[in-house]
C-alpha cells in the first residue's frame, strides 16, 4: 500500500512521556536467532538489538510529521527502550491522532532484510516491514511490502509488491498470530522476490519471460518499520475497541549485501 513517507529527520529518539509509555513487553519466548548466515547469504553487513536507549543516529531516520494528512508520525512515538525498538499510536494532548516509524539509512540494490517484530491487536493501526525506494520516486521505482499486519485482531497479514509507474501490485495474504513473536524476512534479487516467516518462504514471485516485470530494479531500497495510523484508503479506522496506546515491537534487524553469485 502507498504510504506517502515525509522527509524524516535524523534525531535521536526521546522517551516518550510516561502517560503514554506502553506496558513492557517480554523478549521473544524463543531467542531471535543469532547474527549468524542465512542460508547462501553469508554474514550480514548490519545487525540491530536496540540494546541501547536511543536508535543510532547514522542508521536510522525518525519519521517527525504530526501535522502530515496522511500517516501522521510523531518523533517521540518512536523509543527504544527495554531491547526493542517501540513504535506507539494513539491520540496525543491535542486530540491529533499519530504513530511512528523509522527508516534505515542503509540503502542497496538487491539484497536481503529481516525483521523480529510484534504487535498489539487495535482496529486503526497497520505495522508494517518494507523497502522503500532511495530515489522517493513512487511508484516508478516499486515498494516492497515484506508485511503490512492491518487487521486489528492481528491474525492475518499481506504482502504487497508495488513497480511501475501504472502501479501495478503483485501480493498474498499470510495468516499468523503477530500479536506474538515472528521473524518476517524479505529477499529481493534481480529475478526473484521471496518473502520468508520464521524462515519458511510464504510467497515468491519471479521475473517472467515477458510482460509485466513485477520485481523492482531501478532503485535501490532501505528497510522502514511503521506503525501506520488508519482511516487511509482502505484501513480501518480506530473504534470504540481501540486499546489507548497500539504498540508495534521490534527485537532485532538483520541486513545482508547479496553475494555476487546471487546477482547473475
Amino acid at each position: 500500500m502507498a504510504r506517502v513517507t515525509p522527509s524524516p529527520l535524523a534525531l535521536a529518539a526521546a522517551p516518550a512521556p510516561a502517560s503514554r509509555a506502553p506496558a513492557p513487553a517480554s523478549r521473544p519466548a524463543v531467542a531471535a536467532p543469532a547474527a549468524g548466515s542465512a542460508a547462501g547469504w553469508g554474514s550480514p553487513a548490519q545487525v540491530e538489538t536496540f540494546d541501547g536507549t536511543a536508535l543510532t543516529a547514522s542508521h536510522w531516520y525518525i519519521y517527525d510529521s504530526p501535522d502530515a494528512r496522511a500517516y501522521p508520525r510523531e518523533a517521540s512515538r518512536s523509543v527504544v527502550s527495554g531491547g526493542q525498538l517501540r513504535l506507539t499510536g494513539g491520540l496525543d494532548s491535542s486530540g491529533r491522532d499519530v504513530s511512528g516509524g523509522v527508516a534505515s539509512t542503509f540503502n542497496q540494490l538487491f539484497g536481503r532484510w529481516e525483521a523480529t517484530f510484534r504487535v498489539d491487536r487495535g482496529n486503526g493501526y497497520s505495522a508494517v516491514v518494507l523497502l522503500w525506494p532511495r530515489s522517493e520516486k513512487w511508484p516508478t521505482d516499486g515498494e516492497v511490502d515484506a508485511i503490512e499486519v492491518w487487521d486489528g485482531s492481528r491474525q492475518s497479514g499481506g504482502v504487497n509488491i508495488h513497480n511501475g509507474s501504472a502501479n501495478n501490485v503483485v501480493g498474498s495474504g499470510i495468516s499468523a498470530d503477530f500479536t506474538q513473536w515472528h521473524t518476517i524476512a524479505v529477499e529481493w534479487l534481480p529475478q526473484r522476490i521471496t518473502v520468508l516467516l520464521d524462515g519458511m518462504p510464504r510467497y515468491t514471485v519471479n521475473r517472467p519471460a515477458s510482460g509485466f516485470d513485477p520485481i523492482p530494479s531501478t532503485s535501490p531500497m532501505h528497510l522502514a518499520l511503521q506503525l501506520d495510523k488508519g482511516c487511509v484508503a482502505t484501513l480501518p479506522c480506530r473504534d470504540a475497541s481501540t486499546p489507548q496506546w497500539v504498540t508495534m515491537y521490534v527485537d532485532q534487524v538483520r541486513i545482508w549485501t547479496a553475494p555476487p553469485a546471487m546477482l547473475g
